[in-house]
């Protein structure tokens, strides 16, 4: 009986301090200390089905309501039956165990939860223009629940939320799974948010409460972990448009193939490729084409923004990233790229040559053939002859990420990083002037001479003959 009394007063002390964290997983607790941590006014989180999404920011909202008297939390699901058969229930069964001096009235006709200290919740569905009930006044917390099935969010969101936060300068949550409709607005808010790193992500396998039995019948009832449900439910993988993406064959499985660390070898011809993009984007890749392996391995980039490009001090980071890779640990020289390619920008080039006194000299890349060319690197991808280091994050990004202008020209989208997803045309100017034809390796690699030098190595008889003639004994045993 004590220690019901002892639960009862805690759970009653934790309400008044509007703190709610031990109502959740780890999961569910790890995006809510992200929330609370982070300095970012919009959070966009991609999470799979069942992981307790709409549990967290009920939460959230509750308790935004308690520690700031006064608060008004707009709460938007995609329709107004989502709000009653879904969100409403999970309110009523977090307010349980609510102290009744603190538990919030629900006004019906309002679709709010009024609090005793002034503050409020106020629901409203996309469906139908319901969402214009938000509309107005301020808001200090804003949250879109399954935003990836909210009609015209992009208008809700800019036209009706954000104003709302202007004074207050109040945080967005859109939480979803990935949306099923092709080029659906959330797409680009998960695209942002790849861009800045800031997307909380959390497939079925990150979810504590998932058994193995659970796991297997939901990989059986959505037709299979390579099946399109069972990828955008559980894994939170969107399947690309193939009218509109460029790289549709790099998804999440290719990506865990071929975004990796790679050994160097002791031999390879370095590569060195740049698109020049003084109104959006400068990329400058540096790989090396792994002979035996048949590999071209990305190894890093430089990444320009805009005005950010300055020639002398674009000179200055390449050969920096020249040195760092290919120069040897022994003699201290750097290796000499095989190739330095760049698209057509002759000033450019002369000018980079001239700032490194005639280190960097680029050669202009063939344009022609876009297509083809396009075609060529998405085939090199989905083989995996294409390795890209981690650390390569734009090159990355842009490869999940680019879109055409539209499905009948080559030209590329603008991304949500201020590019034309720049590092795909670096990649493909690299991809297209590899020599992979060319051996790098001695013609005497790892044959006779080598093997002269292993301690495994078979005797020399001519030797084994004088030491007989002239009764040398060994001294080793």
């Amino acid at each position: 009986m004590e220690k019901s009394v002892n639960r009862t007063q805690l759970t009653n002390e934790l309400w008044r301090r509007g703190v709610l964290k031990w109502k959740l997983h780890t999961i569910q607790q790890e995006m809510y200390d992200l929330f609370y941590s982070s300095e970012l006014r919009r959070h966009t989180w991609l999470l799979a089905r069942r992981s307790g999404k709409s549990f967290t920011l009920v939460v959230l909202a509750i308790e935004q309501c308690l520690r700031h008297p006064k608060s008004i939390v707009k709460f938007m699901a995609p329709t107004k039956d989502q709000v009653e058969s879904n969100v409403q229930p999970l309110f009523e069964k977090i307010l349980e165990d609510c102290p009744e001096d603190l538990k919030p009235e629900y006004m019906g006709k309002k679709f709010a939860y009024k609090f005793k200290n002034g503050s409020q919740i106020q629901l409203a569905g996309t469906d139908k223009g319901h969402c214009e009930r938000l509309r107005g006044g301020d808001a200090h917390l804003v949250i879109i629940d399954e935003a990836g099935f909210c009609d015209r969010l992009k208008y809700n969101y800019r036209s009706i939320l954000l104003p709302t936060t202007f004074l207050t300068k109040g945080k967005f949550i859109l939480a979803s799974t990935p949306a099923t409709e092709s080029d659906h607005d959330f797409d680009d808010f998960v695209e942002e948010a790849q861009a800045n790193n800031s997307l909380i992500k959390k497939t079925l396998y990150d979810n504590p409460m998932a058994t193995p039995e659970m796991i297997a019948d939901a990989i059986r009832e959505s037709g299979g972990t390579e099946g399109e449900d069972f990828l955008r439910e559980y894994m939170c993988i969107k399947v690309k448009s193939a009218s509109t993406s460029v790289i549709p064959e790099f998804d999440e499985v290719l990506k865990s193939k071929i975004v990796k660390t790679w050994p160097t070898p002791p031999h390879f011809d370095a590569y060195i490729s740049m698109d020049v993009g003084f109104k959006d984007m400068t990329v400058v890749l540096f790989g090396y084409y792994d002979f035996r392996a048949d590999r071209l391995v990305i190894q890093r980039e430089i990444t320009r923004t805009g005005n950010d490009v300055k020639l002398p001090q674009l000179a200055e980071d390449i050969m920096a990233t020249e040195d760092e890779l290919w120069s040897n640990a022994f003699s201290g020289e750097t290796k000499e790229p095989y190739l330095r390619v760049s698209d057509i920008d002759y000033i450019v080039m002369s000018e980079l040559s001239a700032y490194s006194q005639g280190r960097l000299n680029f050669v202009a890349t063939s344009k022609d053939n876009k297509d083809a060319a396009i075609n060529d690197l998405r085939v090199a991808l989905a083989a995996e002859k294409i390795i890209i280091d981690p650390s390569c994050t734009t090159l990355i990004y842009h490869l999940e990420n680019v879109k055409r202008k539209n499905p009948n020209t080559h030209l590329f989208a603008r991304g949500k990083d201020g590019s034309h997803f720049d590092s795909i045309d670096a990649l493909i100017y690299m991809n297209r002037n590899v020599v992979y034809g060319k051996n790098p390796y001695p013609a005497d690699y790892g044959y006779s001479k080598a093997n002269a030098y292993h301690s495994n190595a078979q005797p020399n008889n001519q030797i084994e003959a004088y030491k007989k003639i002239f009764g040398v004994k060994s001294r080793r045993k």
